[in-house]
């Protein structure tokens, strides 16, 4: 007869695991269930933080989640198809209404066209929503001043705190304090310094204000002197390029200019800064170029603007879709 040796320090690492898995399912279903509160975000911000299994269990179960989506949907749809030939039997219902809540929980993940954020989102240290500003003060002179959708979080080292943009925009001014910032595979350090971070779709926008910067990236060192802007993304950098301040930073003062775009990219700026969604249907439109200054204050309205300047027709559909063709 064989025999298996208890090992207690193996046991005790496979229980906390166990453990973590077990605890980000039940955030996992809690987050889904279209009840969370903003006291619940804070106490699953403050569960991710007291141990480095529970972010790691938590992606998981969201990387198990993203990847049934399509097999979820498919389950639908077949379950469709099955009720169309012939009748549903009591079990066969509740396993549909299982596949349902599944995919609400997928779609918590990967909400249809932007409409609402995605419960990953929940996780960032700060956040702002569609529309909103909000500034922090991380001591030391170091202030951040978020844009709308924008995340960050923060964590510390020897030499202070050091913010990652996850996604969004920001302004963001250090003092005599070396502030750190990563986005995407980029790091960047500032004294005495204020400039604007954009990134978004692993895409980054790297515009200094004053003082100087430095981009530690794969590809290089690079400095950053006022007035320019380098862009990177994770396998690139391209060289500074001299920008109007007054242009990148319109946000902070209530405004977005736009220099001779494509509607289609002024239309997924303003994305950024309304509830609902622009759509355009008609790709010659998008192609348009547009040479406008937008008030936020105008931003809910933006459809009106582009019938009259641009003839577009505008179809109205419920939660906010505004269809532009």
């Amino acid at each position: 007869m064989a025999l298996t040796m208890s090992m207690p320090g193996r046991n005790k690492n496979k229980d906390a695991k166990d453990t973590a898995t077990r605890e980000a399912r039940d955030w996992l279903l809690a987050l889904t269930s279209g009840r969370a509160t903003e006291h619940d975000a804070q106490a699953f911000r403050d569960w991710l933080r007291t141990d480095s299994r529970h972010q790691a269990a938590f992606a998981h179960q969201k990387q198990l989640w993203e990847g049934m989506g399509p097999a979820i949907q498919e389950v639908v749809a077949q379950g469709a198809r099955s009720r169309a030939r012939k009748p549903v039997f009591t079990g066969r219902r509740a396993f549909l209404g299982g596949a349902l809540a599944a995919s609400a929980a997928y779609l918590a993940f990967k909400p249809p066209l932007g409409l609402w954020p995605g419960v990953d989102t929940l996780g960032a240290d700060y956040r702002t929503a569609a529309g909103e500003q909000r500034r922090v003060s991380l001591g030391n002179a170091l202030d951040v001043d978020m844009n709308t959708l924008t995340r960050i979080n923060v964590d510390h080292d020897a030499g202070g705190p050091v913010i990652e943009l996850a996604d969004g925009e920001a302004e963001i001014r250090s003092g005599a304090t070396a502030a750190v910032v990563v986005a995407g595979k980029g790091r960047i350090t500032a004294r005495d310094a204020t400039f604007n971070l954009r990134y978004i779709g692993g895409q980054a926008r790297l515009c200094c204000l004053s003082g100087s910067l430095r981009l530690v990236h794969a590809q290089g060192v690079f400095d950053v002197v006022a007035n320019r802007e380098l862009r990177y993304d994770d396998t690139r950098v391209m060289p500074p390029v001299q920008v109007d301040p007054a242009v990148v930073t319109a946000w902070r003062q209530g405004w977005l200019v736009f220099n001779q775009q494509p509607l289609a990219q002024v239309v997924e700026e303003l994305n950024r800064y309304r509830r609902g969604r622009l759509v355009l249907m008609n790709e010659q439109l998008g192609k348009r170029l547009v040479q406008a200054r937008f008030s936020l204050a105008q931003v809910a309205d933006a459809e009106r603007l582009i019938r009259d300047a641009y003839g577009a027709r505008v179809t109205h559909l419920p939660a906010g879709v505004v269809l532009l063709s």
